[in-house]
């Protein structure tokens, strides 16, 4: 007794997507003999069938040469992703073109298709960790002795001989780090501008995906059946063979088209002979006539291709404000910086007071209140320097964070030769161009049109299904064993209108009505996008105003302080007057005014940044410099 079997061998390819291997259930399948066999040309054929079974044997050969190259092609992930970062690339580079007129750099980077993460994704406890703490932590870290006497501040004698020089924040060793640098490494480095381009690329995946559904799907299907009969000795083993092929169009106003071909091929490998062979060829269209059709059926593509223009003007618009935020961030770093050269200074005019003061009482001409008044002075200066040294490095660090650089990487915040000026413009000439420019704005406005084309959609419900689906169908003759050779005579034709009753249309009234008060929505939305706009401009105007005349108030507060700091030290070296309270109130002031100074000076920068920003006209190169070509309003 032969036991029963099957092995079923089935592999299906489209040529819009990709191919997909199916394994085997059994080896029987791959063996040689076995293919060997359902393959012969039997003894018992006719001589005419000759070319069919040749024909036959390519066919099976090519589906086995689809097999191989489908199980090659399922393991070259580079392939496929090459594929698609060229096709999204160009597409996004041209939908910068139509939507700004201008590209900016959206490459989100190299892709290996590898986890860098190298765990276990499939690990029940992931990273498991101990209870133990590092001694490190249980051991108590030395504190500096508290003696301002003798603490290299202050010599054994009351004398201030200065600070070490390992005490203060050099840049031996750190390379400078300019504005246009800090924007050309955001760029392409920073966290969430990363993120931002992913989201760009994955718009113009789904635009890749909505365009490829709109051409003609190519599918193929090959299915291979073997079945053991057992005990039936006449009919012990048969294999039957099915291959599809079929091409379907999308229709742009509704419905689709597609062409079939099918072939059946019946074997009986126990004699080896060929019991049927059958094919039909079927041309097959379903068009609706009334709901569905029209420009409503191709609302899905003009959605995708709006969403890839929201795309581009968001991921601009965010370029934009993470160049204004990077600039705020390096223009306070360089702030501190002249709080540092500020706190500097004042400690060196502090230790000279000082010494002076401590000389002047040796001999008695001052009072101790007024040397312990200096002293105190040297110590507050030494803590404002240490404070904003620490201050410098913990900004320092955040920032090469929000850039994307290592925090170990040793850079060096400097100032350069900005092109950024104050533009002469009205509130109202302002006002005009950002509602012209401002891409949120007009992202605001589009989406209107979108809730248009919803309402209209909504509208097209009420209409009946009124839909034609006719086809033609050509078969091989049964009674002979061929499946390439079509029978004109046994074509059949079909042609069937169906009409929907509309009798309950509650639904598609709800789903109007939701529709109309998306519409309002969008409406209100823009409404309100457009009063914030102007609000932003306003704001920004008074804030680049504000920041000016701070900073002119603090030129002027600087001026003012050192000329009375000169005063106050002549007449204390003069000895017109023996107490230095003036002297150390001049010297604080100055300090003062020149770290507001730089804080006013950061803040004007940043408001003329935000300003251009706040206007739509803020244009920088992926290099990090700014394009000087301002769009003027019609």
């Amino acid at each position: 007794m032969r036991p029963a079997s099957r092995s079923i061998c089935c592999a299906k390819l489209s040529a819009t997507s990709e191919i997909v291997p199916i394994a085997l259930d059994s080896t029987n399948c791959c063996d040689t003999n076995a293919r060997m066999r359902l393959t012969a040309v039997s003894a018992e054929d006719s001589p005419d069938n000759q070319p069919l079974a040749l024909a036959r044997i390519c066919t099976l050969c090519f589906a086995c040469g689809l097999l191989v190259s489908a199980g090659l092609l399922a393991g070259c992930d580079q392939y496929w992703i090459n594929s698609a970062d060229t096709i999204a690339n160009r597409v996004i580079r041209q939908r910068q073109l139509d939507a700004l007129g201008a590209t900016s750099d959206a490459d989100i980077g190299k892709e290996d298709g590898q986890s860098r993460s190298g765990s276990d994704p499939y690990a029940f406890v992931p990273h498991p960790i101990d209870n133990r703490v590092p001694a490190s932590f249980n051991r108590p870290a030395p504190l500096p002795e508290m003696n301002t006497g003798t603490n290299g501040y202050v010599d054994s004698n009351g004398v201030v001989v200065g600070m070490d020089d390992d005490e203060v924040v050099g840049t031996d060793g750190l390379r400078p780090f300019t504005l246009s640098e800090a924007l050309a490494y955001a760029f392409h480095h920073a966290w969430d501008f990363q993120t931002q381009k992913e989201d760009l690329y994955l718009a113009a995946l789904d635009l890749m995906t909505e365009r490829q559904l709109w051409t003609p799907q190519l599918e193929g299907e090959i299915r291979a059946r073997y079945t053991n009969y057992g005990q039936e000795q006449s009919f012990d083993q048969a294999m039957a063979a099915v291959s599809e092929l079929s091409a379907t169009q999308r229709l742009p106003y509704g419905g689709d088209v597609s062409a079939r071909i099918v072939n059946v091929l019946m074997r009986d490998i126990g004699h080896h002979t060929t019991t049927g062979e059958t094919g039909q060829m079927i041309l097959e269209a379903n068009i609706p006539l009334l709901k569905g059709a029209g420009r409503v059926a191709y609302e899905s593509r003009y959605q995708t291709e709006r969403n890839l223009i929201y795309a581009v003007r968001v991921f601009e618009r965010n370029r934009r404000i993470l160049t204004v935020d990077v600039a705020g961030d390096f223009f306070d770093l360089l702030a501190i910086k002249a709080r540092i050269g500020s706190a500097q200074t004042a400690l060196d005019d502090a230790i000279y007071d000082l010494n002076r003061t401590q000389a002047l009482f040796d001999v008695g001409n001052v009072e101790q209140v007024e040397a312990q008044r200096s002293r105190v002075q040297v110590l507050d200066s030494r803590n404002n320097l240490i404070t904003a040294e620490v201050q410098y490095r913990n900004a320092l660090d955040r920032f090469k964070i929000r850039i994307g650089m290592p925090t170990e990487s040793p850079i060096d915040a400097v100032d350069e030769d900005l092109d950024l000026f104050e533009p002469d413009v009205t509130e109202r000439e302002a006002i005009a161009t950002a509602l012209k420019y401002r891409l949120d704005l007009i992202n605001q406005f589009d989406f209107i049109d979108d809730a248009q084309r919803g309402v209209r959609i909504a509208r097209n419900n009420f209409l009946p299904a009124f839909d034609f689906t006719g086809s033609v169908t050509m078969d091989t003759d049964p009674n002979r064993i061929q499946s390439y050779s079509y029978n004109t005579e046994r074509t059949r034709w079909d042609a069937v209108f169906a009409l929907e009753l509309p009798i309950d249309r509650r639904e598609e009234r709800n789903d109007f009505r939701a529709s109309l008060i998306e519409l309002r929505r969008s409406e209100r939305g823009y409404e309100l996008a457009r009063e914030n706009v102007v609000l932003d401009v306003r704001s920004a105007l008074r804030n680049v105003e504000l920041a000016r005349t701070s900073m002119e108030i603090q030129l002027q507060n600087i001026e003012v302080n050192k000329l009375r700091n000169e005063q106050a030290r002549e007449l204390f070296d003069r000895g017109k007057i023996r107490s230095n309270r003036d002297l150390v109130e001049a010297q604080n002031a100055v300090q003062s005014s020149t770290n507001q100074y730089a804080n006013a000076l950061a803040d004007y920068r940043l408001a003329i940044l935000a300003l251009l920003r706040d206007c739509g006209t803020l244009r920088i190169d992926d290099d990090g410099y700014w394009v000087r070509e301002v769009p003027t309003v019609n």
